[in-house]
This record gives structure tokens, sequence and C-alpha cells, in this order.
């Protein structure tokens, strides 16, 4: 599921960023109940991001806190400095980890140096703009493993369909040199006949995708979610990585008190 990982992932009134059926964008996510602890498991599936990648479906989990200003759960925490739910624009900061990967993970890596987890800090402004939010985010690697930056700028629309809200969201993301590098690249020693040499500059991605949140009970509710992600041709044209276009859907039950 690391693989799928990496691969990635209501009507709003005037400026607020919260819902009628407590759907809302704060720091960049789709977030529910506000104010509530929650957990959730689900299964994920998804394209190919590695050549011959073995596996491509597994079971994901998550829980955590989503609060007025805090935000913690396996995703990321992060934390609003500035505005509240009736504001036009709120900031954030917040500290997200991207997965790494084991050389033996999959064939295509064999040989290759590991990959190491990282944490970024960043910086998100959410801008509401009438019925839909504009989320920027800049972040940069904090543990110098691959000591480069991302930033992401995506639009959310939440709709509320009355038996559940669905939030379709279109954006672009950049990775820098360094990621592309680290995460992508194949040093020179790392390459073999089938497996080359490999280093790029940066590169942008372009995502869409939809959140479907269906309430069960008070506590509980359904999700299903799928994304689509392009990925440019610095990226995608690495040795290593399968294709251009991914994806990625995901079906899930989440509780919250």
């Amino acid at each position: 599921m690391k693989t799928l990982c990496i691969a990635i992932s209501a009507i709003l009134m005037s400026t607020h960023a919260m819902a009628d059926d407590n759907s809302y964008i704060r720091n960049g996510n789709i977030y529910n109940n506000q104010g509530q602890y929650f957990v959730g498991a689900g299964v994920a599936t998804g394209s190919k991001f590695f050549k011959d990648q073995d596996d491509q479906t597994g079971a994901y989990f998550n829980g955590g806190y989503h609060g007025e200003d805090f935000n913690a759960d396996l995703n990321g925490i992060n934390y609003r400095f500035f505005g509240n739910n009736d504001s036009a624009i709120n900031f954030s900061a917040y500290v997200v980890a991207n997965p790494g990967f084991d050389s033996d993970s999959e064939d295509v890596l064999k040989g290759m140096k590991e990959r190491d987890y990282s944490a970024d800090l960043g910086l998100n402004a959410d801008v509401h703009l009438g019925q839909g939010t504009l989320s920027a985010k800049f972040q940069h690697d904090i543990t110098g493993a691959y000591d480069g930056y991302q930033a992401d700028i995506t639009y959310y629309h939440p709709m509320d369909l009355g038996f559940a809200s669905l939030v379709p969201y279109a954006g672009a993301h950049y990775f820098s040199k360094e990621f592309v590098n680290y995460y992508t690249g194949v040093a020179s020693f790392e390459a073999t006949s089938t497996r080359p040499a490999y280093q790029s500059n940066g590169a942008l991605a372009f995502k869409v995708g939809y959140v479907l949140d269906i309430p069960i009970t008070e506590n509980l509710s359904l999700t299903q979610a799928t994304a689509y992600t392009h990925l440019g041709s610095n990226m995608a044209d690495s040795p290593i990585i399968d294709a251009k276009n991914q994806w990625l859907t995901t079906f899930g039950v989440n509780y919250s008190f």
C-alpha cells in the first residue's frame, strides 16, 4: 500500500467553510463531523505505480481528531492559526509524511538503495470562493531525506445531495527536482541492463477526483473516493514508474464519537 499512497489523493454559504451536511474543507483536506474523534478502515485499489508491481489492492486504516483549528490523524497534523469558519481566508501550518520504499518490495526495485520516509513542514491557505474553496500549499522536507519541496493548488466544490455529501476537486501538484530524483530516480550504481540510470528535473502532476460520504447513523458513515492523477514526464519517464496515468479508488467505514 506504500506504492498506492505515493500514486496519488455541500453548498458553501457565502464565505463559510462549513457545509450544511457537516462536510468542510480545512487545510486543503476534506473533513466531516467537526469537533469529534474518529476511526476508519476500508479497502483501496489502484493502478500500478511501479513497473511489475504486485500489490495493487490492500486495506487502509485511519483515525484521530478533527477539531475547529487543530486536526491530527494518520495522514498528518495541521493547525489553523489565522481565520475561522466564517472567514474568507484561513491560514494553517501542517506536518505530513511521504512514504518511502524497500528495495525488495517490488522486482523492479531490487538492488536499489532503500528510500526513507520523510516529513514535510508546510503552510496552507484556504480561500473560500462562494460555493467552493481554493487551497494552496507549500511544504519542505524537514528530515533531510530528499531535501526538497512540494507545492499544490486544488479547488474543492462540496455539494449536499440530501442523502450524502459529494466533494469533487481538481488541481495541480508540483514535485521539486530533489523529490523526483530521490523517490523515482535511479542512481548510476543502481543501474542495470533493464533499469538505466535516471535523473530529471521537477515534475508537475494534474489531479481530479471526488469524495462521497454517506451518513448511516449519527456516528457511522460510509465513504467512497476515486482519484485520477496524470504524472508529468519528468517523473513518469523514470524506468521504475509504470505509467503517466494513475488512479486510486477506496471504499471504507468511519465511526465518529
